[in-house]
């Protein structure tokens, strides 16, 4: 090699060599784990991706990302949590008891995770108590246990001549919004009569079993699973005129008269500061869980409307949306 192309060769290799090393520097890695599919993220999942970009956590600048997606089939849960701790993740990151319980089970409490879960984490094993979790989970809570008997008293307040209720839940969600409700329908000298749920199929003998028992109202307990069935639930009271109530406001959407609970979307956004903060180093064992601070109550006036239900001014002006 003559001299000048040996100056050319390792002066071109010398100048490109900081920028070799940089290339090399890993970043954070996130395992993200979602419910859904790629092609349409939920309204909450959403809402924690948007919240992170504003945040300046920016997949491929400051972190990378590593998704996987069950297409709404809990079956494949356990799979996708393994593969993602076997990424070597920074974080696990989820929405959904149901979608963090199989991280939490495949880390083996080496990976932090963070996330937002609707049903009790103390309940579900993922941690000791909301103040301390001890363990490798934190985040949020959208446990709406205690709001339970606040739904009756709005159902009361809403349908007055209410006597019977019928409660369609998921046994397998992990929370005691069930004895809650049952404690404010005694209150109120309503009769509560729970029907069980645990897959898609249930719903139908579930619904056969509200109309036998002649009940005139719904409370739908929120979860993965009755949201899926969200529409038909509100099609069967818009049909049979009765008032359906839940806490998510996707219910409302979907069709209820009302929802009352959690603002998640909101709430979601909060976990950008967990994240920040583990991808700093802190613990997750030593992050309290917090509880929500944003509710929001929404009412469906096409389904007041349909179902023959005049909505009292008082509670029309208390609404956070009306649905019109």
């Amino acid at each position: 090699m003559r001299r000048r192309d040996f100056i050319t060769f390792f002066g071109g290799a010398a100048a490109t060599w900081p920028l070799v090393v940089h290339a090399q520097k890993s970043l954070p890695r996130i395992g993200w784990l979602v419910f859904g599919d790629a092609e349409r993220l939920g309204p909450v999942d959403q809402s924690l991706k948007d919240a992170l970009a504003q945040a300046g956590i920016l997949d491929g600048r400051n972190v990378e990302i590593v998704f996987r997606y069950a297409n709404g089939v809990p079956d494949r849960l356990v799979e996708l949590a393994t593969e993602l701790v076997a990424q070597r993740p920074t974080l696990l990151l989820a929405i959904g008891g149901d979608v963090i319980k199989p991280l939490f089970e495949a880390s083996k409490g080496s990976v932090p995770i963070v996330g937002g879960v609707s049903d009790n984490p103390i309940r579900s094993g993922i941690a000791v108590s909301l103040a301390r979790p001890s363990k490798n989970f934190t985040g949020i809570t959208f446990l709406t246990d205690e709001m339970a008997a606040k739904r009756i008293e709005l159902l009361k307040q809403v349908a007055p001549n209410v006597r019977k209720v019928g409660v369609i839940f998921n046994p397998q969600h992990f929370d005691d919004e069930v004895t809650f409700a049952r404690r404010g329908a005694e209150s109120l000298d309503l009769e509560l009569t729970a029907y069980p749920i645990n897959v898609i199929a249930d719903l139908d003998t579930a619904l056969k079993g509200v109309e036998a028992s002649r009940a005139d109202s719904l409370l739908v307990i929120s979860s993965r699973l009755t949201g899926v069935v969200a529409a038909k639930i509100a099609q069967y009271g818009q049909e049979r005129r009765l008032p359906v109530i839940a806490s998510w406001r996707e219910f409302a959407d979907s069709g209820a008269l009302l929802s009352y609970g959690p603002s998640r979307s909101f709430e979601a956004k909060r976990l950008v500061g967990y994240v920040q903060k583990v991808l700093k180093g802190e613990k997750p064992a030593d992050l309290p869980i917090e509880q929500p601070v944003k509710f929001e109550l929404v009412i469906n006036l096409k389904t007041a409307k349909v179902i023959g239900l005049t909505v009292p001014s008082s509670l029309l002006g208390r609404a956070d949306d009306v649905i019109e």
